[in-house]
């Protein structure tokens, strides 16, 4: 499904800006899915659409973001952004990510302890998982 459908299918409004980036990539061969964001069309083939519950697999999202936040450092959600696409060739938003984050403290996904702290002199957060 393309950026702008599935955007429409969601009741999702976009800037232009968003609009010219999604066709750049999809005129690269990649394919947007609102769960998941951008992947080529063989990785989007290959995930798994269901969510695990305490150990996300490594073929979801909350999957690649617990893996790099095992290390126990501070992430920033563009730095968890550049390392998911750098890893697993898969461009994310940063909004994506502090969902997945959300996402990661609620039971159904492990109740993982996640701190997040201030950057100084910014509104922007990092994040870390507790050991």
């Amino acid at each position: 499904m393309s950026f702008k459908d599935e955007c429409k299918r969601m009741g999702i409004k976009t800037t232009p800006q968003q609009r010219r980036a999604a066709l750049f990539l999809e005129n690269c061969g990649y394919i947007f899915c609102a769960d998941f964001g951008w992947g080529n069309a063989e990785e989007v083939a290959r995930r798994d659409f269901g969510f695990r519950v305490a150990d996300p697999d490594i073929k979801t999202l909350n999957g690649k973001v617990i893996r790099l936040l095992r290390d126990h450092q501070y992430w920033t959600p563009w730095d968890l952004c550049d390392n998911i696409l750098a890893k697993y060739a898969i461009l994310v938003s940063d909004a994506s990510v502090t969902s997945r984050i959300r996402d990661l403290r609620k039971p159904r996904f492990g109740a993982h302890i996640i701190d997040k702290r201030r950057i100084v002199d910014s509104n922007a957060y990092e994040y870390r998982l507790r050991k």
